[in-house]
Order: structure tokens, then C-alpha cells, then sequence
């Protein structure tokens, strides 16, 4: 996968462009919808940002999902997948 950030750019950026996920991507990973992803982000069970305030769609922290899945595999007894 290719950046559109040039090297000097990215250190420019609070935050590392590989390690956020589209909101689309993460519903497809939780198999919901980003209706869903966007509220559980609201309710805080996700870490996510937003670029600009109106403008930009949501991108999720990945270290957030992670712990979200572990989370969720933990509440119903399931074995540790990651």
C-alpha cells in the first residue's frame, strides 16, 4: 500500500498513518456497520479522530480495536485470536 504523505510529512503528523483504519474497514472487521463503528466510538469503546471536524470521516486507532476484540473475546470466553 501506497502513502500520498511524503517522508517529511509524516513526521509532520500526530499520529502514524499505518496504525489508524478507516471506519469502513473496521466495520468490515467487526462484521457491522459504520453506523455501529461511529457509535462505538461516541460511547468510547473506540479511540478514533477526526482530521478536520466537519469535513473528515472518523479514522480508528488500531491498538483501540485490538483491545476492543480482546475485550470482546474475553467478556464471552473465548480463546485470545491475535
Amino acid at each position: 500500500m501506497t502513502s500520498n504523505f511524503y517522508p517529511d510529512d509524516q513526521l509532520l503528523l500526530p499520529w502514524s498513518p499505518r496504525k489508524t483504519i478507516s471506519t469502513a474497514r473496521t466495520a468490515v472487521i467487526l462484521d457491522t456497520s459504520r453506523d455501529c463503528v461511529e457509535r462505538l466510538c461516541q460511547e468510547g469503546k473506540l479511540k478514533a479522530f477526526k482530521l478536520r471536524e466537519n469535513t473528515s470521516p472518523l479514522r480508528i486507532y488500531r491498538d483501540s480495536l485490538m483491545a476492543y476484540l480482546e475485550d470482546l473475546h474475553r467478556a464471552n470466553g473465548l480463546e485470545k485470536r491475535f
